[in-house]
């Protein structure tokens, strides 16, 4: 006589496996990674394309390290992030007559944010932000060329490098004039006093500060990338036009 399954008996079970532990070796995600290696869906694939494709690109910051040592504030570093895999590295630049040797501070690695608990991405790295790496904090003072052109291509992501949106900002603190052009005039004044039709970077910055106009640091480089420079003295009338013209 056959015997009769019940429907629960006839039901295909699903059989979970468990996640490993963390072994300690490489990065989180690239344990993480070992076990779904199989996973050929269409989500995973646009993943890796987009990887792909983001590969080529390298954030290069100039830094400086935040530390109540002040040898330890003399220190540069090169910051290099790698958009295709979200991975830093940090170079240390010895300066002249240091008695240290220029040399990898960090192995590139993905690194997590001690205060958010998640991996930096492309949309931290900002002129003037903070980047915690362990114990230590950096600032990120500086960029290269090719930098600031991928976040002006960008600016989606990083907002502060849009110009259009930048100018915005100085333009609604104009109302209190009631003509733009006094606003403009105004402003030339703070920065230049003397009319040199040149003024250093800080001198910038302080004129807006007069004006109770607030930049951050990245906003304040993507507006004077736009000025013609001699030597560090960036030119009145390019600003002027800039913020005429936009």
């Amino acid at each position: 006589m056959k015997s009769i399954k019940s429907k629960n008996q006839m039901k295909e079970q699903k059989v979970i496996h468990p996640i490993p532990p963390y072994n300690g070796y490489g990065s989180e995600e690239d344990s993480l990674m070992n076990v779904f290696y199989l996973d050929i869906s269409n989500k995973n694939k646009e993943r890796y394309i987009d990887r792909f494709k983001k590969d080529k690109h390298i954030l290069r910051f100039l830094a400086k390290m935040i530390s109540s040592d002040p040898i330890n504030e003399e220190r540069g570093f090169l910051i290099s992030f790698f958009c295709g895999d979200e991975t830093m590295q940090i170079f240390e630049i010895a300066g002249k007559n240091s008695g240290r040797e220029s040399g990898k501070f960090l192995e590139r690695q993905k690194v997590k944010n001690p205060y958010s608990h998640k991996y930096y991405t492309e949309k931290d790295f900002n002129i003037g932000n903070l980047i915690y790496v362990n114990t230590y904090i950096f600032k990120l003072i500086q960029n290269d060329e090719y930098t600031k052109k991928y976040m002006e291509s960008n600016c989606d992501i990083f907002i502060d490098s849009n110009i259009k949106n930048v100018i915005s900002r100085i333009r609604m603190s104009s109302a209190s004039f009631g003509e733009y052009q006094d606003f403009l005039v105004h402003l030339l004044y703070a920065i230049d006093p003397r009319a040199n039709n040149y003024a250093t970077k800080e001198d910038i910055l302080n004129g807006f500060k007069a004006l109770k106009i607030y930049l951050s640091e990245q906003e304040l480089d993507t507006l004077i990338s736009k000025l013609k420079v001699q030597g560090d003295m960036y030119s009145m009338e390019d600003l002027y036009n800039c913020l005429s013209s936009n």
